[in-house]
């Protein structure tokens, strides 16, 4: 027989063998969370309930609940088994928005006594009031279903995906996950927003050495996404913003105090700050990239972290999403107005 089954033709796909670019990109994120279910249940679980952070459904259920001495009304079950029922729709567009009343539509396929999510998934998010406006729509349409909407971007996952793989640096088939996941977005043109966007680092002990000199270094695989600001974060809070003067990559020999460059077009100013910096440590440093921080324009700032805990690895945030300001030009203007807003 030829007929396929129903399961072989609805499977998701590893290979683009869509000809809208919009279902590619849909069967590539639903791959990814297939593949990060695949690696451990667990991260598929976090990265739902990362992108549902502040929901009241907040927690996600991928597996059976098992419990034991459940009291009910009538007495206690000894044994007792659960799974819970969820649906996750997601809309993707690439560079705009849907229709919000289509969007509402979808709602009709969600059930009562359920963890209903709506994604709408693209390179721009709607606005405050479009999503109050979606969610006042959701409930008046659908008044007996509880429903979860998600203004999401795709940098969203892929942040999140970084933030999982912060807390399991372990396990390297997730590391080539987030590698591939986030080379396939930025190749794909589906995260746009390098001339917003900061990267900041995590510092600990090193803070005061890359503070003073204005220089931070790291393996020269890291931060594969394009940036225009960068900051400096310690004790729960992005210290400092700037951009970046130049990137050397080099390797460093603390016994002769030699730099052999593997980057070029660097000032003498540039490689003798460098050599100045990574004298006073006293370390042998190979397979590195340093980041080299304007002296006179990197400005403090108070950019604090409010949830729990602190974070294991760097993150991108993009600053449209904290500041309402027009120029994004003026560092100093950012440094100052960030320290009067939160992340999570």
């Amino acid at each position: 027989m030829n007929r396929r089954t129903d399961l072989q033709m609805n499977r998701i796909s590893q290979f683009q063998k869509y000809s809208h670019r919009e279902n590619t990109v849909t069967n590539n994120v639903l791959l990814m969370l297939s593949r990060l279910n695949d690696l451990n249940v667990d991260y598929y679980k976090s990265i739902i309930e990362r992108l549902n952070e502040g929901s009241i459904d907040q927690y996600y259920y991928p597996r059976p609940i098992f419990r034991q001495q459940v009291g009910m009304k009538n007495g206690i079950i000894d044994g007792h088994i659960e799974v819970k029922p969820s649906k996750i729709l997601i809309e993707t567009k690439l560079n705009s928005k849907e229709f919000i009343d289509k969007l509402i539509k979808y709602g009709k396929v969600f059930n009562e006594n359920s963890q209903n999510q709506l994604w709408h998934l693209s390179s721009v998010r709607f606005g405050e009031n479009e999503v109050v406006q979606i969610n006042k729509k959701l409930k008046e349409k659908y008044p007996n279903l509880r429903i979860q909407f998600n203004n999401l971007i795709f940098n969203d996952l892929v942040e999140n995906l970084e933030g999982i793989y912060e807390e399991n640096t372990h396990d390297m088939e997730l590391r080539l996950l987030l590698d591939d996941f986030s080379n396939y977005c930025i190749s794909s043109n589906l995260i746009s927003n390098e001339e917003f966007k900061l990267l900041f680092v995590p510092t600990g002990f090193s803070y005061n050495w890359n503070k003073k000199h204005k220089i931070y270094y790291c393996p020269t695989s890291w931060h594969s996404q394009k940036f225009k600001f960068f900051g400096l974060y310690n004790w729960k809070s992005v210290r400092t913003i700037s951009e970046i003067e130049t990137t050397i990559i080099a390797d460093y020999d603390a016994i002769t105090n030699d730099l052999t460059m593997h980057s070029k077009g660097h000032t003498d100013k540039q490689i003798d700050r460098l050599k100045n910096a990574l004298s006073e440590l006293g370390e042998n440093h190979y397979d590195l990239k340093y980041y080299v921080l304007p002296e006179d324009k990197t400005y403090e700032t108070d950019f604090r972290k409010v949830s729990h805990g602190g974070i294991q690895g760097y993150r991108y945030k993009d600053l449209r999403d904290y500041l309402t300001i027009t120029d994004f030009n003026d560092i100093e203007l950012i440094a100052e107005k960030l320290k009067k807003v939160t992340w999570k």
